[in-house]
């Protein structure tokens, strides 16, 4: 996947003098929500994900679309559960703020509450991978596609690794540094893996507080109290809950990127998260 996003980003459209294509997410649901027409028609709030690639829809709008379906794939859970079979589709178009994404496959599946989520689908970034570079700008709530890098050289660019085009960097959080997935799809801030969450520097007790589902089992959470930042790069975020999970991963949330600048370098496989003000 890497090698196929690399050609794609190096074919064209980061050149510096191509023009920005901007658009405003909203983030009343906890989520980066932006507008975008699918061939034509709408706009259809969708969340700008991190955590996912390609497209998710749901049925509703594919019917409304009038879409045929396209065949059925396996979809796998993050919990690393039996994979799901889903129906997908082909999306001719897909417009974010003049960026154009063509024949996008998107799986049709009805996850959630539309009216909680505030979206009907979702896309991934990585869609947009052609352009070169993708920006979310969380302190003016505002998506950049293609032109120049904000980040220079000297910036703490990290690396992706063999999960591209989703997004896994190292995390720190006190002495204990492990892959954390960025993921704007989740509202919260930051969830660990409940195997690791003895070694934190917890100010209290972890207690169950509800309960997460993934698209084949519902797992329990639990939180408890810090007062350790979390360390990405160069950017130190302030904790005040950590929430685990049984998963292999930490999952760093939207509710994490408040006021920050996180940009992805698709033409050499990288990103780099900052404050505007600095």
């Amino acid at each position: 996947m890497i090698s196929m996003l690399a050609a794609a980003a190096a074919a064209a459209l980061s050149n510096p003098v191509d023009p920005v294509h901007e658009a405003p997410f909203d983030l009343s649901s906890g989520r980066p929500v932006v507008d975008i027409t699918i061939n034509g028609e709408g706009p259809y709030p969708f969340i700008f994900d991190t955590g996912a690639t390609g497209a998710m829809m749901r049925t509703s709008l594919v019917e409304e679309l009038g879409l045929s379906l396209a065949g059925r794939r396996s979809v796998n859970s993050p919990a690393g559960g039996e994979p799901v079979e889903v129906d997908t589709t082909s999306l001719g178009v897909i417009t974010l703020g003049g960026a154009e994404a063509r024949d996008v496959q998107a799986i049709i599946i009805d996850f959630g509450d539309p009216q909680q989520m505030g979206s009907v689908g979702v896309i991934g970034p990585d869609i947009f991978a052609a352009y070169g570079r993708v920006a979310y700008d969380f302190s003016r709530h505002s998506v950049e596609i293609g032109g120049a890098l904000h980040h220079g050289e000297e910036a703490a660019w990290q690396d992706f690794s063999e999960t591209s085009p989703l997004i896994e960097i190292p995390i720190t959080v006190g002495e204990v540094t492990l892959p954390v997935h960025i993921d704007t799809g989740n509202p919260s801030t930051l969830s660990f893996p409940a195997d690791r969450a003895a070694e934190l520097p917890l100010t209290g007790p972890l207690r169950v507080v509800g309960q997460a589902r993934t698209i084949d089992r519902v797992m329990e959470v639990q939180a408890a109290p810090i007062d350790t930042p979390a360390i990405i790069g160069d950017v130190a975020i302030p904790l005040t809950r950590i929430v685990t999970f049984p998963l292999p991963f930490a999952n760093m949330g939207a509710a994490a990127l408040d006021g920050l600048y996180l940009e992805i370098d698709w033409t050499r496989e990288r990103m780099a998260l900052s404050d505007p003000a600095e």
